[in-house]
């Protein structure tokens, strides 16, 4: 059956779609330098891409070594772990050397010069295989592009093949599935475009492969359970006691590898009974979660954000709590606590559960608390997949304790525990919390973390809405003995986290050394790899190269506001992508009907709406509630994407060769992803006027290929 023009750009753009997001979790998970570099992946994926289509019609078909590249990557990854040999961990130490920004490895760092090198090296080579798997995609997407006569229609059809991809992730992510099944998914979209027999057996062959080596992988006796964020494994928690009996005290979790927590039965009936293993069960009034109850005794109405699986919601419960609201991010590691937490506290009709973003909750919840806990819920390993952003942003900002604050009962208190690996983190979280409570908060070492989890203790902080709370510690001897010499001062002036400048994990308000070696060897990598396909750059468009840079930074500002509006859940981020794309086939729509002299007024309109944007700053769209904010944010949001979407589909469809107008803009994303990273410098809202500055650069450029005129012509009378 003979199949339309335009259906090969909608298959290749919900196969690229799905398996970029495909790798930007699997990679995330398998390799802790990729949790801290979603974009790395992310901007391999429009180097490939990039590549394959200013390839188009310069090289024959090469989809028949997608699979082989796929299967090649995993083999790397999943073999060596699977024998007992983390190939990647000279990465990942070499890295969390770097002092600007933790990596959270609570190891001993020793990487020489060699070791440096070969950390380089691997990642490098990762960054090309993930290209590489992009660029025979990236081939058709730009082969098939030039065979459309109608561009407006296929870059239409290119977008719809898009979203469904995208929604075809968030299903699988929603159900949970493995990643065996995201692989096989995979491979039933490329068999969509395959079109020879070497193909097919290709596809197949490599598909199978690659789910039989995930299936195979040795669990180490670890259950383990995909959640929309991360890989979630759990295993029962064993100990021994001094008769030589195994006791089940409860369990250990993990998340993308790493120790996330151990749900401990701290019951005084468990504690008093195995008092040889929990030798300071004398002091279980302190031990097990209970120690902020001490700080505020005969609190009733509780709220735990970053519940978890229910250590402070049963602490909450044993200390005489009426009411407890208990947020967590994650529905898998909350169900878990709901299945296996010894003391069951999600069981307890006292206990409310909500999914949601602790920041989201803020602004959303009308009750009251005495108590508002906020627990271990740094992400540490857990990145935005399309931004510097990590998921736990805007829950540590001076803004966000202003909301919790608000929360408070008028003798409230706001307990915090963060495990930091760095000091300077511990003085910026001290230091906005007397920014928004208007009086230093207590600052201590809690050695109740250290008897109960391997980090090995953790900084805990106690503000209060009267801004009383270190009256409170000096004048009771139990506070004073669990402050004890480990107690914090005020440390001057300190660079403080915002939500314009969310970045409580960097030292400085500088481009951490960690990306500047990272994304200076993809420079490299990407101005070689270029070089033989664009012969001296004549093949490479200006104009969409520019819009390719332009359009990242302006996706990536939007997003990170969308999120801080309405909450940073996996749900709200697949809307707002999805948004993105449904947001680019109405102006897509829009452009086919615009006249020739539309450009220049495309250009002011664009202008105006990123001023706009950049002007309606977020404290003022976080004051208003309710539709008027869904209706102010989308207009505030959307006009910039609008008007460039438009752009782009406007100057597309005049293009002579498509292939190389894509791959002009995607390789011009690359320069989009580097140049993101200044947010660290400038803010994030400031990434806005960059995107402006890019945008007029492309006016410069069509306006001296005369594709724009800045008067209007009028023909002569004959």
């Amino acid at each position: 059956m003979m199949r339309s023009p335009y259906y090969q750009p909608a298959a290749v753009g919900a196969f690229i779609l799905f398996v970029e997001l495909l790798l930007i979790r699997w990679l995330a998970t398998e390799i802790r330098a990729f949790a801290y570099f979603k974009n790395l992946t992310l901007i391999a994926c429009f180097l490939g891409m990039g590549l394959g289509c200013l390839a188009a019609s310069r090289i024959g078909r090469r989809l028949v070594w997608v699979f082989p590249l796929l299967a090649g990557l995993a083999a790397v990854v999943i073999v060596p772990k699977s024998l007992g040999f983390d190939l990647f961990q000279i990465v990942n130490s070499f890295l969390a050397e770097l002092s600007d920004m933790p990596l959270w490895v609570w190891s001993q760092k020793s990487t020489t010069v060699m070791g440096a090198m070969l950390a380089l090296l691997l990642l490098a080579v990762l960054f090309v295989v993930i290209a590489a798997v992009f660029v025979p995609p990236g081939e058709v997407l730009g082969t098939s592009m030039n065979a459309c006569s109608n561009k407006y229609l296929a870059y239409a059809s290119n977008i719809a093949g898009s979203l469904v991809g995208i929604v075809l992730f968030e299903i699988v992510s929603y159900l949970s599935l493995p990643p065996a099944t995201w692989f096989a998914l995979a491979a039933l979209l490329g068999l969509t475009l395959t079109t020879g027999r070497r193909e097919l057996v290709a596809t197949v062959a490599s598909g199978a492969l690659i789910a039989g080596l995930l299936l195979l992988q040795p669990s180490g006796g670890w259950a383990s359970v995909w959640s929309p964020y991360q890989k979630v494994t759990y295993t029962p928690l064993e100990l021994t006691d001094s008769r030589g009996a195994v006791v089940r005290a409860g369990y250990r979790v993990r998340v993308n590898e790493a120790f996330h927590q151990n749900m401990l039965d701290f019951s005084p009936a468990f504690l008093s009974s195995h008092a040889d293993i929990f030798p300071d069960a004398r002091i279980s009034g302190v031990l097990g979660y209970n120690t902020p109850y001490r700080f505020q005794p005969g609190a009733t109405e509780v709220l735990v954000v970053g519940a978890g699986t229910g250590n402070d919601v049963a602490a909450a419960l044993r200390n005489g709590a009426r009411h407890v609201d208990a947020v967590e991010i994650d529905p898998r590691i909350l169900e878990i606590g709901r299945r296996l937490h010894p003391e069951r506290p999600y069981d307890d009709p006292r206990v409310h559960v909500v999914i949601d973003d602790a920041r989201s909750f803020f602004k959303r919840t009308q009750r009251k608390y005495d108590l508002i806990v906020f627990g271990a819920l740094d992400s540490h390993t857990l990145n935005s997949a399309m931004s510097n952003l990590r998921i736990d942003t805007y829950v540590y900002t001076v803004e966000a304790f202003r909301e919790a604050r608000a929360c408070l009962k008028p003798r409230g208190i706001v307990w915090l525990l963060f495990a930091f690996e760095k000091g300077y983190i511990g003085d910026r979280l001290y230091g906005m919390l007397d920014a928004a409570f208007g009086a230093p908060p207590v600052g201590f070492y809690n050695q109740d973390i250290k008897l109960i989890a391997p980090a090995g203790g953790g900084g805990t902080f106690v503000a209060d809405l009267e801004g009383r709370m270190a009256d409170r510690v000096d004048a009771s001897p139990l506070l004073r003995a669990i402050v004890g010499p480990t107690r914090m001062a005020a440390r001057g002036q300190v660079l403080l986290a915002s939500d314009d400048w969310p970045y409580l994990y960097v030292r400085d308000r500088a481009i951490p050394t960690l990306y500047l070696i990272v994304m200076g060897v993809i420079v490299f990598i990407a101005a070689v790899s270029v070089r033989p396909f664009v012969g001296r750059l004549r093949r490479l468009d200006g104009h969409f190269f520019v819009l390719g840079a332009a359009f990242l930074l302006l996706e990536v500002q939007s997003i990170s506001r969308m999120t801080l509006l309405f909450g940073n859940t996996w749900e709200v981020n697949a809307v707002v992508i999805g948004s993105v794309l449904v947001m680019a086939l109405g102006a897509n729509l829009c452009a086919s009907r615009l006249g020739p002299q539309a450009l220049r007024w495309l250009f002011l309109g664009l202008a105006l709406s990123l001023l706009v944007s950049f002007q309606v700053r977020l404290s003022v769209l976080l004051a208003v509630t309710g539709p008027a904010r869904v209706v102010l944010a989308g207009l505030v949001t959307a006009l910039p994407l609008f008007f460039a979407g438009m752009l782009f589909s406007r100057t597309f469809a005049a293009t002579g060769e498509s292939s190389v107008a894509l791959g002009s803009n995607l390789i011009g994303a690359i320069v989009g992803g580097t140049l993101e990273s200044l947010s660290f410098v400038i803010g994030l809202n400031a990434l806005l006027l960059l995107a402006l500055i890019l945008y007029a650069v492309s006016f410069v450029l069509l306006f001296l290929r005369g594709e724009i005129r800045l008067i209007r012509t009028v023909s002569p009378p004959a």
